[in-house]
């Protein structure tokens, strides 16, 4: 009797030890992200993005021939992203000829047109469903989850009203005419921006101690606030604001720091169109606005009528323009310059991120600009709409 007892007693371990090694407890940092998605039956490529523990971007593939996948890596806090893309075996997605044999099967299954987004750090996410990432469950141990969907519906709503005020007031200040339906137009967008550009400072004051905090102060780069963003990591928890992304949050600060008004504006050299190297000590002796856009930037190229008005209205008063685009590549950017009409010098910033000219003045979002003295001095910044005409009719009387 003892002995068949020992003996259950040694199946029972030897389960349990199989059961601990096959759900194995993620550590720290540590992911693991895995789906199984029923009625995809034939080969996807599985992309994951995000960021690592050094904040450094990933993009993650992964060929699943029966709609199974994994991935594993180390993220301290990221907002990541799933989507799938036909499998064409001899073919990468960089080479022309995968998008033309992929097109068809993209056309016949919409669930290549569906992607995921969802909070990552340490655990386990697993997402199961038919063929529809969008609807798929998520199961995980993460304990942000919940306040990520919070972080992220509540942006979309702020944006869903703000964006479109952008063109409104572009078209509006193009017309230059000021009477009362303009400035209905103007309050609202004063509005709505404001609650835009506050809703991370406000989101992470009513949860310090989150994760989430993090990535919803680090995505609002293109309207920084400087000094509600230093209040809003000293408000923080003290485990999270010694973490890799609050560190990178407090050099921003110090790179908008040395290029505030009353500073000197960081000399650059660019290619324009031609290849021709232009240096911003060229325009010495003018009022010059370094106008930092790309092309596929909405509230950038709603922006340029504005600004091409400015440019007629002042050119003949010491004022010119440069304007860097941050785009990858040359042929959307000398478009944009055609469609947009832009007179004055263009050029394209193609340098690696840390030697960008865009990293030097600190822009962390576009549209920006920086209107800099005959000195050499910076005077003003991020003039847009009627701000713009009003501080260069007071400097260039």
């Amino acid at each position: 009797m003892k002995k068949i007892i020992f003996k259950a007693l040694m199946v029972i371990l030897f389960a349990s030890a199989l059961s601990s090694c096959s759900e194995k407890k993620t550590v720290g940092n540590e992911f693991v992200v895995k789906g199984k998605f029923s009625k995809i039956t034939s080969p996807v490529i599985v992309y994951l993005t995000y960021q690592d523990d050094k904040n450094e971007s990933h993009k993650e593939e992964f060929v699943s021939k029966n709609g199974e996948f994994e991935f594993k890596g180390n993220a301290f806090a990221s907002s990541a992203s799933i989507f799938f893309t036909p499998y064409v075996e001899g073919y990468t997605i960089d080479q022309p000829e995968y998008w033309t044999v992929a097109a068809k099967e993209m056309k016949s299954k919409p669930y290549f047109e569906k992607s995921r987004g969802f909070f990552l750090e340490g655990g386990t996410f697993e997402f199961t469903g038919d063929d529809n990432l969008e609807t798929a469950k998520l199961q995980t141990d993460s304990e942000n989850q919940e306040i990520f969907t919070e972080y992220v519906q509540g942006l979309e709503k702020v944006k869903k009203e703000y964006v479109p005020l952008v063109g409104q007031k572009a078209v509006s200040d193009s017309i230059g005419i000021k009477d009362q339906k303009s400035d209905k137009i103007n309050a609202e967008y004063e509005l709505k921006r404001k609650q835009f550009v506050d809703y991370a400072y406000e989101f992470s004051a009513k949860y310090p101690e989150s994760k989430v905090s993090l990535i919803a102060l680090q995505a609002d780069g293109f309207s920084y606030d400087f000094d509600k963003l230093s209040v809003a990591l000293d408000q923080l928890s003290k485990d999270l604001q010694t973490v890799k992304i609050a560190s990178l949050l407090r050099e921003r600060i110090t790179k908008e720091n040395s290029n505030n008004i009353g500073k000197e504006a960081v000399d650059f050299s660019l290619e324009d169109p031609n290849g021709k190297e232009i240096s911003l000590q060229s325009y010495r002796g003018k009022y010059v606005l370094v106008d930092f856009w790309a092309s596929g930037c909405a509230p950038c190229r709603a922006e340029n009528p504005n600004v091409v008005k400015a440019y007629n209205k002042f050119k003949s008063k010491n004022f010119d323009i440069i304007s860097i685009s941050t785009d990858i590549k040359k042929e959307p950017w000398l478009k944009a310059v055609a469609e947009d009409k832009l007179p004055w010098v263009n050029l394209i910033d193609k340098k690696e991120r840390s030697k960008a000219t865009w990293v030097a003045y600190g822009v962390l979002g576009i549209p920006s600009n920086f209107l800099i003295d005959p000195s050499g001095k910076i005077v003003a910044k991020n003039l847009r709409g009627i701000e713009l005409h009003t501080k260069l009719a007071e400097i260039l009387k």
